[in-house]
């Protein structure tokens, strides 16, 4: 069974179709670099090159004005190995014999970190794209070794959202549905009742035939109220397939110990949702292996870059596969290209 892409009916099951993943080799990706972000966003603003220091050859220098003349040279060296260094971590992920090369990744954060949060203020509105306002607090999550917050994913999704799946780029694109962690975490802990299809966008849901849900996972769920506390512990990221009445779940982080209680209730509330989900019988819940973090860091991150990955198949592929078992994903270089998007949004909104 597969899942193709028709251009007069969308998104359709196929049984005679294989699974295009069969022989395919494994994949190194930071989940961005499977969609063609340059061809939307606005060009990258270029720093203008420093004015070259002109000497004059008869003059005679003094000891201090020598010292400042080597310093000024040691200073352009600095400069010109530095973008050298970022001129090859850029490149990293297409030149394969060129390492990527995680110092440099987390400077580069850093530095343009530094560039967007100049303002003494301790926190600050950077820009507004769309339903998300980004702030200062916002972006200090996509440092290395911080979580990413819900609102860091929001914006990502919006631009999925905005830039590819409203594009026009496919007719039925409109079948795929991003929901926000917000969104999700409310849709979770509001008490199961009649009102409760109402916190979600029915109208656009009820056309979907795919729903990215990312869900904050409980570690104690038993010890939770879920109407009575909005907590989590673990970002992970499922998909509701309307096609097979299937949630499938991609978590970076699996271990035996999990019970998944909580898919069991998102199902259990998805299911009360009679406009969205049609089909009477219980969603099955899937469980699809992929790449593992090695931190305790990079769950927000390894949603993002699962999303990316999948648009790229739902989006830009006609035989459309699920399984991301052969790619491996790089988180470090996901953050520095979150970084770069908002320092490119941030100059151009």
């Amino acid at each position: 069974m597969s899942i193709i892409y028709d251009d007069n009916k969308g998104y359709c099951i196929d049984n005679n179709v294989d699974d295009p993943t069969n022989s395919q080799s494994t994949i190194i990706s930071n989940g961005f670099d499977q969609l063609p972000w340059d061809d939307y966003l606005p060009e990258k603003s270029q720093e203008p090159e420093p004015e070259p220091q002109v000497e004059s050859p008869k003059k005679k220098l003094s000891k201090s004005e020598k010292k400042a003349v080597r310093q000024t040279k040691k200073i352009n060296a600095a400069r010109k190995r530095h973008a050298q260094r970022q001129q090859e971590l850029s490149n990293g992920n297409i030149a394969q014999d060129i390492p990527f090369k995680p110092y440099l990744a987390k400077s580069e954060i850093k530095s343009i970190f530094s560039k967007l949060t100049k303002s003494n203020q301790s926190d600050f509105k950077l820009f507004q794209y769309h339903s998300i306002a980004l702030y200062k607090s916002d972006i200090e999550h996509i440092l290395p070794g911080e979580w990413l917050n819900d609102n860091d994913i929001s914006l990502i999704y919006e631009l999925i959202q905005q830039i590819f799946i409203k594009s026009g780029h496919r007719q039925f694109s409109y079948q795929i549905q991003l929901l926000f962690p917000s969104l999700v975490q409310l849709f979770l802990h509001f008490p199961i009742n009649d009102e409760i299809e109402a916190i979600l966008p029915v109208d656009e849901l009820k056309k979907s035939k795919f729903i990215f849900i990312p869900i904050n996972l409980i570690d104690d769920y038993d010890t939770v109220d879920l109407e009575g506390a909005n907590v989590g512990d673990h970002w992970a990221l499922t998909m509701l397939s309307l096609l097979e009445n299937r949630l499938y779940v991609y978590d970076s982080m699996t271990t035996e110990a999990d019970d998944y209680q909580l898919l069991t209730q998102l199902c259990k509330r998805l299911q009360s949702c009679k406009s969205i989900v049609t089909s009477n019988k219980p969603i099955q819940i899937v469980h699809l292996k992929c790449d593992q973090q090695d931190n305790f860091d990079d769950c927000g991150v390894y949603v993002i870059m699962i999303t990316c990955y999948l648009i790229n198949q739902l989006l830009y592929q006609e035989h459309i596969s699920l399984d991301l078992s052969k790619v491996r994903f790089n988180p470090l270089d996901a953050r520095l290209y979150i970084m770069k998007l908002i320092s490119r949004l941030a100059n151009t909104l």
